[in-house]
């Protein structure tokens, strides 16, 4: 066997990074359950109150930053393992806060009526 292979089979580091893998994995199919859960809580608010529960939703966008930032070190884009080892996300996810296109957010909240006339999506356009 080559050598370099041999020491990287070896490498303690690599063994705990899959280790943390491992129970990342984990963690992140809890947090999508209790993800799952918040949005059938939120469901049945709407349903039976006629809104969403607004404290509820915080919880929400912080608990999908969380799995955002696991996806990150599952897939190698960071080293940076997640909670327990740093503070619980608080909002969103910081890369996308600078990385959003502005453009692309005009796009999404609008749609072409033509080609020379752009109309406003707005909330009574959906109910329509």
């Amino acid at each position: 066997m080559d050598e370099k292979i041999k020491a990287r089979l070896t490498n303690v580091d690599t063994w705990k990074r899959g280790l943390f893998m491992v129970l990342f994995s984990i963690f992140s199919g809890v947090a999508k359950f209790i993800v799952s859960l918040t949005a059938i809580f939120q469901f049945l608010t709407l349903l039976f109150k006629g809104e969403v529960n607004q404290a509820v939703i915080p919880f929400g966008q912080n608990l999908s930053t969380y799995i955002y930032q696991i996806t990150l070190f599952l897939t190698f884009k960071t080293n940076e393992m997640p909670f327990p080892f740093v503070a619980f996300p608080d909002g969103t996810p910081a890369s996308m806060d600078n990385g959003l296109n502005t453009e692309n957010v005009a796009t999404a909240q609008t749609r072409t009526k033509s080609d020379e006339e752009t109309v406003d999506v707005t909330d009574d356009d959906i109910k329509k």
